[in-house]
């Protein structure tokens, strides 16, 4: 059965990719993310090891992408939720 409608709705789109690249991160975002110290047993470049759990476990780390060899899509997925609707029949 077909209906005509009339209404607001939202579409979200996620897209999983695999990229193989380079990025850049400031260490001050990474130590405001991560609670890492500016050096780490006496080490300033210390904070490279945080780097990965700031991108892996914090939603929306800021980060540039500065060259992406390889982007490839896994997987798409949309949801849709109606904010207003009216249907007839």
């Amino acid at each position: 059965m077909k209906f005509r409608i009339e209404g607001v709705r939202t579409v979200v789109t996620t897209t999983t990719e695999k990229v193989v690249g380079e990025i850049e991160v400031t260490k001050k975002n990474v130590m405001n993310y991560t609670g890492c110290p500016s050096k780490i047993d006496g080490d300033s470049t210390g904070w490279y090891t945080e780097v990965e759990d700031a991108l892996k476990w914090t939603k929306n780390f800021p980060y540039k992408d500065v060259e992406i060899d390889e982007s490839t899509p896994i997987a798409i997925k949309s949801e849709t939720s109606w904010e207003s609707i009216e249907v007839d029949w």
